[in-house]
């Protein structure tokens, strides 16, 4: 018995040195390379003929806050200096001020909040009610008898609520300057147009109820597909009044569901409309969302993967469907749904990169072989799928061999390269010759059209004192090559006016003696017999 279990354990020991020996195989370098891909960067189709990249798991991007920043003092005292005026008892003094409220930028949208806010905790909204009542019923009024004047009938629309309550002013009632503030403000809020004058226009609705919802709606109305995504934020307010209303607004926009409301041409509506989505977790959404996670323009990409960071675990079945399909396997049980995120935006990013690679190395062999147009389209090509390419200094100098080789047929596409190197040139020197020779190209075009600017010419000297470019320019100026080229024009001009007077002359003096000799003959009749 004891031989027996010696014998058997011996067998066993080999069956494990076995095994074991086949473990360590398996995980050498060499079956690695023969059994494929790891685990953590697996194959994929696209990977046909594309360089292979490794890159660590990028982090979940941070979405900016919705809070607006305090207003800045001087944002505040051009507002309130506006306001007044359109408060003022002269009608020139409101018209001019509403026309300049529309010249505001967009930094004064906190100042905006901060004087809404400050009119909602003070205003009497029973009387402001009954002003605007008034004014309206008197405007609507004024209208129909218009139409009726003219002889025209039919339904009467109110008139734009700011251009009536500045016709008809009440200076000195404080219900009619909280009205004609919040008018005004939500036309700058139009105006200005980004999403946080959205959410402004909007919350002037929440704050001041049915009083300006009409107004509020029509403004909204004018915003168009820039009001979508404070629309899709209001669907979540705490208040089903205001999130109802606000999905009206949405139906009525066309935009009530997410395959709707994504579909514009507005980069930057797109990319709220993607936050705004991760902003209220909607879960119908998600997967529109993660579709937009690899798009080729980075505003986009980074939108779209801030609102699944924003949705979190809501979009976690979503992600592990949208991994599946990049990897081709499903992910593991234990990932969470941040992991799955990160995983599936290394894959994309590995991808989408290894393309990228691609054609930067095609732009270099072509570079090396001196075809610089099909070198310039393959940077072009990289610029455009990755803005902040990591290896865009090495493509510099083949954009500013480009731009010399074509500044004399090509001007303007080579000023297009000499911007891309001096936005992707490493060093200091490289940034100077680009600069100087974007002067001295500015100025040759100034010369083709008449105008001789000397101090383009001497400013690009002064960047770069080897630009031969540059001198030649200027010595062109100071000898006055322009002053000659237009004296010969205007002899030019001369001559032909000169040619087209005689010819008049000409036409003019054989002309006359058929002419009289016409009237003699109708003027004596009995001659002619």
């Amino acid at each position: 018995m004891p031989l027996f279990a010696g014998r058997s354990s011996n067998k066993l020991c080999a069956a494990g040195a076995a095994i074991a020996l086949l473990c360590w195989l398996d995980a050498s370098p060499a079956a690695a390379s023969k059994t494929g891909p790891s685990a953590s960067a697996p194959a994929t189709a696209g990977d046909a003929g594309v360089k292979r990249i490794e890159l660590p798991l990028p982090p979940l991007p941070k979405a900016p806050s919705i809070t607006l920043p305090r207003p800045e003092s001087d944002q505040l005292e051009q507002l309130d200096g506006l306001l007044a005026r359109i408060r003022s008892k002269d009608l020139e003094d409101r018209s001019a001020a509403v026309r300049e409220i529309l010249e505001l930028s967009p930094a004064i949208v906190p100042a905006i909040d901060h004087r809404v806010n400050a009119i909602a905790e003070s205003a009497d909204r029973e009387a402001m009610k009954n002003v605007l009542g008034a004014i309206r019923t008197k405007a609507r009024s004024d209208v129909r008898e218009k139409l009726e004047a003219e002889g025209k009938r039919g339904s009467v629309d109110t008139p734009d609520y700011l251009e009536m309550l500045t016709l008809q002013a009440r200076p000195d009632s404080k219900a009619w300057q909280d009205l004609v503030a919040l008018a005004a403000m939500s036309r700058a809020l139009v105006h200005v147009g980004t999403v946080e004058a959205a959410r402004e226009l909007v919350d002037v609705c929440v704050r001041f109820g049915d009083l300006l919802r009409v107004d509020t709606q029509l403004q909204l109305a004018k915003l168009g597909d820039r009001a979508v995504a404070a629309l899709i934020e209001a669907r979540r307010h705490q208040a089903p009044k205001i999130s109802n209303w606000a999905e009206r607004q949405l139906d009525a926009l066309g935009k009530g569901i997410p395959s709707e409301a994504v579909q514009t041409t507005d980069q930057q509506v797109l990319a709220d409309i993607l936050r705004a989505y991760g902003r209220t977790r909607d879960p119908d959404a998600a997967r529109i969302v993660i579709s937009f996670s690899n798009s080729e323009r980075a505003q986009i990409r980074e939108a779209a993967r801030q609102a699944i960071a924003l949705m979190g675990e809501v979009g976690g079945w979503q992600l592990r469907d949208a991994y599946e399909n990049v990897v081709g396997k499903k992910p593991p049980r234990d990932w969470s749904w941040e992991r799955t995120a990160r995983e599936l935006f290394g894959e994309q990013d590995r991808l989408r990169l290894s393309r990228v690679y691609t054609l930067f190395e095609d732009g270099m062999r072509a570079k090396s072989a001196g075809r610089l147009d099909d070198m310039r389209r393959a940077f072009d090509q990289v610029l455009s799928r990755s803005p902040d390419f990591e290896r865009g200094g090495e493509m510099a100098p083949g954009y500013f061999a480009f731009a010399r080789e074509t500044a004399d047929q090509h001007p303007a596409e080579a000023i297009a390269a000499l911007r891309r190197v001096r936005r992707l040139a490493i060093t200091p020197e490289e940034r100077a010759q680009a600069e100087s020779w974007l002067l001295t190209l500015e100025g040759e075009r100034l010369l083709g059209t008449g105008i001789a600017d000397q101090t383009l010419a001497r400013r690009a000297i002064e960047v770069d004192a080897s630009n031969e470019r540059a001198k030649k320019l200027l010595a062109r100026i100071e000898r006055g090559e322009l002053h000659a080229r237009s004296g010969w024009a205007r002899w030019a001009a001369a001559g032909a006016i000169g040619v087209g007077a005689v010819a008049a002359i000409a036409f003019i003096v054989l002309r006359r003696p058929r002419t009289g000799a016409k009237r003699a003959s109708a003027s004596d009749p009995a001659e002619s017999h």
